[in-house]
């Protein structure tokens, strides 16, 4: 099934307002949800008070940490078919290329890397239940192509069907945000009648949104990261939302960037549409600007959308997953009220409940008297009584409780925290107790790492629409160069993206380790690969040394051979026969 997309204006405008409500018919209720989830990560409270002790934005950064980490990510390029050398040869250059596109250091890569910017998806996804990462090339300065990215948050994102996980599966998708009219106009300037155009859009821009609603947002390369907000009357239409503090205390529920200039609600709708996707470009409340003239795939890549998806703890038919957070709100809520609370009781400790009995001229200046010196002169019969309740020794056992229930909820023992754990030994022990500590850690590991093959997958797909350039797997020489020059669309229809030796989680790295080590010590794999895998430091530098040296043992050792007694040669082939022993 696809949805038709209309080809006359009118019922174009229709048919995306329509479909644009129906991929946001949950928006307003989940941004209330978000909010919630952002400001207790952020104070450990859900009124906009901070706590004297929050566990929650630690637990959070703790556990992205343990299913993501980019600095040991690296992909395997496979394919479902055998194929001559060669092409597993490219397949290793390949390999390289995407961890070099991800990292931000190769060509045709803009700013913050693909690698850090998944991180910080898997950080917010854990937050709110999901995030998404879009991808995009472009062209940039030089006539080349730049492959973009950036993170979606989940209230910025709306789909067909809720109840279907898998985005590649839905029909329709929506991407909702505020653009600047300058950004407009650079979108516009060259389109048929872009002046008027671009007057009907100025008719609805507001000046001075509000793009913080207490939730973090990240920049759009072309749309501000406005935070959107839809009434939850049923209507369509979308408003930037915002809070005003009105007690001069600091209002958390606020934090995030606020933009002067005017700016429009945009609204870009990705819809299957005869075995490709149709791009559609929608500024509120019913101006369309792409398709005016032809159904395009702004991807441009045939049967491609820009998304994917990053949610850590999936829901069952439901897409938007489930924060990190919701078994942990009411324990912190606790921990929050008894640290205050605790507070409170040790400040009366010092500065006391006193009620004077029998004296009622007791000034400021007399009470400041007493609390100075420690004495004030009463008439007889008068007398002080102290009032202040006392600092119950249970608290701090009940605040050593809940902390100790949070970090049980959260699903890491004290080994996974770096504090010891009774009857735990080093080494081998330490180990096995860290690969059986949390099997659903583990899991979600491994399902974040599938994410992000689908996302290391989608870059590829993009190279090979974008990137027109020649790479080789051999460049000793230019003969060798020349031989051995490939493009990127030459690789097979079946090639696909893998996160190599389950590198993008730290949990299975000391794992990995041991097995490539005990590998080497067996003969098993070469030196290196081994650079390769544990991703060493210079590692091609450190390769060509090897090399280098072992050029020169061999004709070390060839010439000892040729200079060498019959006897030295015999004994020489019966100990390379034997595997070096004896």
């Amino acid at each position: 099934m696809t949805l038709s997309v209309p080809t006359k204006e009118r019922e174009l405008v229709d048919f995306t307002r329509n479909l644009i409500e129906e991929c946001r018919v949950s928006a307003g209720t989940r941004q209330a949800y978000y909010r919630t989830m952002a400001l207790i990560a952020e104070t450990g409270r859900v009124d906009n008070a901070k706590s004297l002790i929050n566990l929650l934005y630690k637990h959070l950064e703790r556990t992205a940490a343990h299913l993501y980490s980019a600095v040991e990510l690296k992909f395997s390029v496979g394919f479902d078919n055998p194929y001559p050398k060669e092409y597993y040869e490219r397949a290793l250059q390949v390999g390289t290329i995407l961890r070099r596109q991800w990292a931000g250091t190769g060509l045709g890569t803009l700013g913050v890397g693909t690698d850090i910017r998944f991180g910080k998806g898997v950080f917010e996804s854990l937050k709110y239940g999901a995030a998404v990462l879009k991808q995009w090339g472009q062209e940039g300065f030089g006539g080349k192509t730049d492959i973009y990215g950036k993170l979606l948050l989940p209230w910025q994102f709306g789909v067909y069907n809720e109840a279907e996980t898998d985005l590649n599966r839905q029909y329709a998708m929506v991407e909702t945000t505020a653009m600047t009219l300058t950004e407009i106009w650079r979108r516009i300037w060259n389109m048929p009648d872009a002046a008027k155009l671009f007057a009907r859009i100025r008719s609805h821009a507001r000046k001075g949104a509000d793009m913080g609603n207490g939730i973090d947002v990240s920049a759009h390369w072309v749309l501000s990261a406005n935070t959107i907000q839809t009434p939850v009357d049923g209507g369509g239409s979308v408003m930037p939302g915002g809070m005003v503090s009105v007690s001069g205390q600091p209002n958390y529920a606020m934090m995030g960037p606020q933009v002067a200039a005017e700016t429009a609600i945009v609204h870009e709708l990705w819809v299957q549409d005869d075995k490709d996707y149709t791009t559609i470009l929608m500024i509120d409340p019913d101006i369309v600007i792409s398709p005016l003239h032809k159904k395009e795939n702004a991807l441009g890549v045939k049967g491609l959308h820009p998304y994917t998806l990053i949610q850590p703890n999936e829901v069952t038919n439901w897409i938007w997953g489930r924060s990190e957070l919701v078994d942990l709100v009411e324990p912190q809520q606790l921990l929050s009220t008894w640290a205050e609370d605790g507070r409170r009781l040790f400040g009366l400790q010092v500065d006391k409940i006193l009620a004077f009995i029998g004296e009622t001229g007791i000034t400021d200046e007399i009470y400041g008297q007493f609390r100075n010196a420690g004495y004030v002169n009463l008439p007889q019969g008068a007398d002080v009584k102290d009032l202040t309740p006392k600092f119950p020794p249970e608290l701090m056992a009940m605040l050593k409780f809940v902390i100790d229930t949070i970090n049980t909820l959260s699903g890491f023992p004290e080994i996974m925290r770096g504090q010891g754990e009774p009857g735990v030994r080093a080494g081998v022990h330490a180990g096995t107790l860290l690969k059986t500590a949390s099997p659903t850690l583990r899991d979600r590991a491994l399902l974040v790492e599938r994410q992000c093959a689908q996302a290391a997958d989608l870059t590829l797909k993009i190279r090979e629409a974008k990137d027109p350039r020649t790479y080789w797997t051999n460049g000793e020489t230019e003969e060798a160069r020349k031989e051995t020059a490939f493009k990127l669309t030459d690789m097979p229809p079946d090639t696909s993206v893998e996160v190599d030796s389950h590198s993008s989680s730290p949990i299975f790295s000391d794992e990995n380790m041991q097995l490539i080590f005990a590998a080497h010590s067996k003969g098993m794999v070469q030196t290196d690969y081994v650079l390769d895998t544990l991703n060493f430091p210079n590692a091609e530098a450190a390769k060509v040394q090897n090399k280098e040296a072992a050029e020169k043992s061999s004709a070390m050792m060839q010439n000892l051979l040729a200079n060498a007694t019959p006897e030295f040669k015999e004994k020489f082939a019966l100990k390379q026969i034997s595997g070096g022993k004896g």
